[in-house]
Order: C-alpha cells, then sequence, then structure tokens
C-alpha cells in the first residue's frame, strides 16, 4: 500500500532578503524574483499558522520526528527573540509523541556571542556556507557593493566554533580551486561535516567550467577530494555527499533529495506563508515554484496537490527513459530535479551533471570493490564499473531482468550499480 504523501521536514523562510550577494545565488540572481513580493521577515502571526499546520500533520500521520530549517535570506536578518518564540511555540504545541529538530543555515556574517548563546540554548544545530580560502570565497560570495565575505564568514565560523555550537560547513564547488588546498583548509576548520553542493543550473544556464560532452570537471574534481579524504585517516569530518554515493552502492539507506532513490517529504515556507516546493526550482524561471497553497487558508496535505510539490517529492523514483538504461540510476536517481530542467520539455531530462554524477559514482564503485573483501567479491560476482560502461549502457536499448531497492522485481536496461557492487 503506497504511503500517503507527508512532509517532514519544514524549510522556514525567515527572512526573504540578504546582506550578501552572492553571484551564483539562486533566490536573488538567476531569474527569479519573487522575493521581492515577500515580506522581509516572517511574522509571529505566519510562524504560529504555520506550527499550527506542522502540529496537526505529525499528528494525523503519527510522525515520530519533524524537522525545521531556518533559511533565507539570511535567516539571522530576523531579530532573535523570533528564533525564540518559534522553537517554544512549537515544543509547546507539537505533541510529545514527535521529537522536534531544529537547523539553521547562515553565512555566518552576524554570528556574534549572543546569537550563538542563543542557539545554544534553543538547541538549534548550525550550519555555515563559506566556500573555502578567501579568494576562492570572494569569487562567488561578495556583498551588494562588490566586496568579499570572507572575513566576515570567518569570524562568524570562529565564534560558533569557541561557543561549542560545532557548526557543519557548506560549500559550492568551484572547480577552478585546488582541490587539496581546500581540502586542508576544510580539515584546519574541522566542522562537524561537509556539504559539497554543485552550483545550480539548468540546461539553459549551464555549470561553471563546463566544456564539451566528453569532460566532467566536477567529478574530476570531486574525485581528488574523495582520494584525499578517504586517504586521510586523521580527517575527522564527514562528507556527506560521499556516505551516501557509498551507501546507496551498498544499498544501505542514507539519501538526500539530489542522490538516491525514494520520495522527498520537504516543503519550504515562505515569509508570507506560501506552500512551495524546493527553492532551489527558481533556478528554473520567474514564479517556478508559486503555488495556489498558504498555511493560512491550507494544510500541509493539500499542498502536495500541486504540480511541482508533486513531482518534486517523486522525482527519485520516476526517471525518464535515459536514466531508467543507466547503470547507476539506483544510486544517482536522476540528480536533483532543478538540475534536470530544460525549458522545451521541463524535468524529462538526465541531470546537466549527469556525466559528473555518472564518473563520480564510477569512481567511488572501483573504489569500493578494491576495498571489499575477496571473499564478498568472489561470492557476489562483483565487477568493477568504468565511466565508458556507463556511458555506453545509456546507449544500447538491450533489456536485462535485476532486482531493484527493497526487492522490488523490474526490467532495466542493464543490471544496476548496486548488483555490480554486490550489495
Amino acid at each position: 500500500m503506497r504511503r500517503r504523501p507527508r512532509c517532514s521536514l519544514a524549510v522556514v523562510k525567515v527572512a526573504s532578503r540578504c546582506n550578501l550577494n552572492c553571484s551564483y545565488c539562486y533566490v536573488y540572481n538567476l531569474g527569479d524574483t519573487s522575493y521581492r513580493d515577500r515580506p522581509a521577515v516572517m511574522s509571529r502571526t505566519t510562524a504560529d499558522a504555520l506550527i499550527d499546520r506542522v502540529a496537526r500533520h505529525c499528528r494525523r500521520h503519527r510522525l515520530r520526528h519533524f524537522a525545521f530549517a531556518f533559511h533565507g535570506g539570511e535567516p539571522l536578518l530576523a531579530p532573535p527573540q523570533f528564533f525564540r518564540y518559534f522553537v517554544e511555540r512549537a515544543k509547546a504545541r507539537v505533541g510529545a509523541g514527535t521529537t522536534l529538530s531544529f537547523f539553521i543555515q547562515t553565512n555566518g556574517t552576524l554570528l556574534d556571542e549572543a546569537w550563538c548563546v542563543l542557539m545554544r540554548e534553543l538547541g538549534i544545530t548550525v550550519g555555515i556556507s563559506l566556500d573555502g580560502p578567501e579568494a576562492v570565497n570572494d569569487r562567488w560570495r561578495v556583498d551588494h557593493r562588490g566586496h568579499g565575505s570572507y572575513a566576515r564568514v570567518r569570524a562568524g565560523w570562529d565564534r560558533a566554533a569557541a561557543g561549542g555550537l560545532d557548526p557543519g560547513l557548506l560549500m559550492v564547488i568551484d572547480v577552478t580551486a585546488n582541490p587539496a588546498g581546500v581540502f586542508e583548509y576544510v580539515r584546519a576548520l574541522e566542522p562537524r561535516f561537509v556539504d559539497f553542493l554543485l552550483p545550480d543550473a539548468t540546461y539553459e544556464k549551464p555549470p561553471p567550467g563546463h566544456g564539451d560532452e566528453s569532460d566532467a570537471p566536477y567529478a574530476d574534481w570531486l574525485l581528488e577530494m574523495f582520494r584525499l579524504w578517504i586517504g586521510d585517516a586523521a580527517a575527522r569530518f564527514r562528507i556527506r555527499l560521499f556516505e551516501q554515493i557509498i551507501h546507496g552502492l551498498l544499498g544501505i539507506e542514507g539519501r538526500s533529495d539530489a542522490i538516491g532513490r525514494g520520495v522527498n517529504e520537504v516543503l519550504v515556507i515562505e515569509t508570507d506563508g506560501a506552500i512551495e516546493p524546493v527553492d532551489v526550482l527558481k533556478v528554473c524561471g520567474e514564479g517556478t515554484t508559486r503555488t495556489r497553497f498558504n498555511v493560512h487558508i491550507s494544510t500541509l496535505d493539500e499542498a502536495f496537490q500541486d504540480p511541482l510539490i508533486a513531482k518534486y517529492r517523486s522525482s527519485n523514483e520516476v526517471l525518464c527513459q535515459t536514466c531508467e538504461r543507466c547503470l547507476i540510476a539506483d544510486v544517482c536517481a536522476g540528480g536533483y530535479l532543478p538540475h534536470r530542467y530544460r525549458a522545451d520539455n521541463g524535468f524529462e531530462n538526465p541531470s546537466v551533471y549527469c556525466r559528473d554524477l555518472m564518473k563520480l559514482i564510477c569512481g567511488i564503485q572501483r573504489w569500493l570493490v578494491a576495498t571489499l573483501p575477496k571473499d564478498v567479491i568472489d561470492g557476489q560476482h562483483v565487477v568493477p564499473l568504468t565511466f565508458a560502461d556507463a556511458r555506453a549502457a545509456i546507449a544500447s536499448p538491450v533489456a536485462s531482468p535485476t532486482v531493484a531497492p527493497r526487492g522490488r522485481t523490474t526490467t532495466r536496461r542493464r543490471p544496476s550499480a548496486r548488483s555490480i557492487a554486490g550489495a
């Protein structure tokens, strides 16, 4: 029996404005201007409406866990009192049967000691956006006067680390940066985890550094980062993208909305209460994420009637025909939905990063095969997968049966990467 659509993570757009003006930002600089029509910060009235909708949703679906991710814009443009009110109100309204988690993603420039004390007191997990050493970070992450943000961000990071917040690190990849230099920089920061993000792109807005169809610069960059990370026993930080790929190859749960099969239980709540699909879809064009649903008049369940919210929910399960022929379909799952967009046919495409994802996953699969015990390799008929093999499979029409995730028998064009990994 198919489970009813549900939400287990609300991305709360606390502020619609930002004190930085990062050139790659999908909110402000990639073609969507809907932020101009939003309140600068979320009101308590809207926060109350959202919390009430979440409380009812958790009871209806008997959710054991629900997460709020404070986001922006820059969320710390909202006053500290807002966060105290929101967290205390949510804990009071949502039933004891549901455990709540709170996260915040900030650019770190406003993160002073008082903010750190408040985050620690309220139990809000902190992530900070910082793209690397000063020259790398300040290439893209600038303020509204075009000045680099590095010194202010790094000061915020240091305060968060000294204040016991153990922040996570979010980095957008710049393929012109030396991965060894970035690795050493991250290693010195000692973050709890690192999320390396591909720059948001579509077929009309291709990724920086992409050239002809034979290259995969983001895979090359990430594979070098993987080599450094996996070979350094003293590196204590997690790189979640690599973990998710390894888990996918082994058939272990541990996915995101950009990697791995499964449904996405995420809704975005704008400062005016509008309920929307994942906000990165703004990169697809003006007004792409707008819906008719709002927490002031709609339940979270009703929001799944929106076609794009429904498409995002199933985007890692329902793939285009090209992706369904791919050897790594169960690991890649088509990539991030916004990165599949093309103006003439919408999302019925592989990711614009298809080559990069394929080469990256094949490289990690070969490391995994070389690492597995010999008896596992012999018993499961494990073979290493090359980038050339994976590309050839997409072009081939030949079909063969295999076993898909969760034991479902299906017919794919070729054995999946999971069967090749011996999972």
